[in-house]
């Protein structure tokens, strides 16, 4: 069985979940800039699914930078039976060749383990469009947490950013650092692509979402991502268990850090 996108819009997540749990193979027009479709991908991502490009030949895969053009082309040919070809025909690019080579020596897709390990967190944040006033409230938030005994993986603190593979490799090891966290913590950005795959990860791996930017975020009721977001988050603000652990670990210290007027970090206490 296969499931099959040519369309993202008007979607049901828990439904397609519920089908990329159930199907391994999957079929896709793929659209890069379309944050349903990298949610898609990220979810199929976490289950280890074999996917296949429906429009492979209207893309461009000349550059071999990381981008999410290049990451699911590198993904479809690791699952691919008839690649490389018997007379190596279809090895045309520097990529196809990187690709071929990894491929002889059994690198192959997998399905992401869940196994979380207490007191880790993965802190989806934005990278690449990332301000330097949040890029230090990123370095301020990781360091209180290792203070109270927290371990936390920062994707451009402790994800290696040097990929010959498209991103392949980086997606790679933030999803297994997903799969070792018992939360997610998100700085939410509507605009960042790259964050939004991510999410995929961690929805089709059930971790609780913790949104750390709350106050600042006005969603958009018509945005599906937007819509996951506030609804998971909130579910996980209701966990008590979980709502509990966390607060404590906040009260003695600081609950939110922000910039202020003069682009100074500084530290706002909870109050309870």
């Amino acid at each position: 069985m296969v499931v099959k996108y040519t369309n993202y819009d008007n979607l049901d997540i828990d439904l397609e979940l519920f089908r990329i749990q159930n199907y391994k193979n999957a079929e896709l027009v793929l659209e890069p800039s379309n944050k349903t479709c990298l949610f898609i991908l990220g979810m199929l991502f976490a289950n280890g699914a074999n996917i296949k490009i429906l429009n492979e030949k209207d893309l461009s895969f000349e550059d071999t930078n990381k981008s999410f053009t290049m990451m699911p082309y590198v993904w479809s040919k690791l699952c691919d039976d008839n690649f490389p070809s018997k007379d190596y025909s279809n090895v045309k690019t520097e990529m196809d060749k990187r690709i071929e080579n990894i491929k002889r020596i059994g690198v192959t897709t997998h399905k992401i383990e869940n196994k979380p390990v207490i007191n880790k967190h993965f802190l989806i944040c934005p990278v690449r469009i990332a301000t330097p006033e949040q890029r230090q409230w990123i370095e301020n938030y990781v360091s209180m947490m290792m203070e109270k005994g927290y371990v936390i993986h920062a994707p451009h603190l402790h994800t290696v950013q040097t990929d010959l593979f498209g991103g392949y490799g980086i997606c790679m090891q933030n999803a297994e650092a997903i799969g070792t966290s018992e939360c997610v913590d998100i700085l939410y950005n509507q605009k960042s692509t790259g964050s939004v795959f991510d999410l995929g990860v961690a929805y089709a791996l059930s971790k609780p979402l913790n949104l750390l930017n709350k106050e600042d975020i006005i969603f958009d009721d018509n945005d599906i991502i937007d819509s996951i977001v506030k609804k998971w988050s909130l579910k996980t603000d209701n966990d008590k268990k979980f709502h509990n652990k966390f607060r404590e670990m906040l009260k003695t210290n600081v609950e939110t850090l922000y910039v202020d007027n003069d682009g100074i970090v500084r530290k706002r206490k909870k109050v309870n």
